[in-house]
């Protein structure tokens, strides 16, 4: 998202007018480059694959209702995500007062499916649990700035943050995932 062509600015300024004007061909368009990053962004928020694909319709239906109200300050993507990120918060908040369910599928794995699974996913599970510890702002930057490779510009202007809060709030959030991180490892040698 940080590189762009003159080009691809004229053409996604004109993709929003033609969206305005009620084409949605145009606002799919407009949105195609950016449904994956954001179901990425979803899925590291909210840790579940169909939650995280509700959470994108969600922000794309949202976008498309609110494309009215984009002023042109921010780049689109940078926008997008922005309503995509207060869509996951949104849903974290809400989980916590559901209580967790075991999905179906692990439910019918036989035994060995269930081993070769668990081994698979180790690494990334520890990574993401201990990700899930952090407070869900700050989840967010780290999900902004290393899953996406967003600027500090760029996360200031979907958090409502200066830059340099932005970066202080990094090296924070950076500190609490290596400690927990840590913790982690001790805690599972026990």
């Amino acid at each position: 998202m940080a590189t762009r062509t003159v080009v691809a600015e004229q053409t996604e300024r004109q993709l929003i007018a033609q969206a305005r004007a009620g084409n949605t061909y145009a606002f799919d368009a407009l949105v195609s480059d950016y449904a994956p990053r954001v179901y990425r962004l979803a899925l590291r928020m909210l840790g579940d694959a169909e939650e995280a694909e509700d959470a994108l319709q969600e922000a794309m239906i949202r976008a498309y209702r609110s494309l009215g109200g984009f002023r042109g300050d921010a780049v689109f993507g940078t926008w997008l995500y922005a309503i995509a990120a207060r869509v996951c918060l949104t849903r974290r908040q809400a989980a916590k007062q559901r209580p967790e369910q075991v999905p179906l599928d692990e439910l019918r794995m036989s035994t060995a499916d269930a081993a070769d699974e668990m081994l698979r996913r180790e690494a990334g599970d520890r990574v993401q649990r201990v990700l899930n510890t952090l407070p869900p702002p700050d989840r967010l930057l780290m999900v902004l700035r290393f899953v996406e490779g967003l600027s500090h510009e760029e996360i200031a202007r979907i958090m409502g943050w200066t830059v340099e809060n932005s970066r202080t709030r990094l090296l924070r959030a950076k500190r609490a995932l290596r400690e927990q991180y840590e913790k982690d490892a001790t805690d599972g040698e026990l």
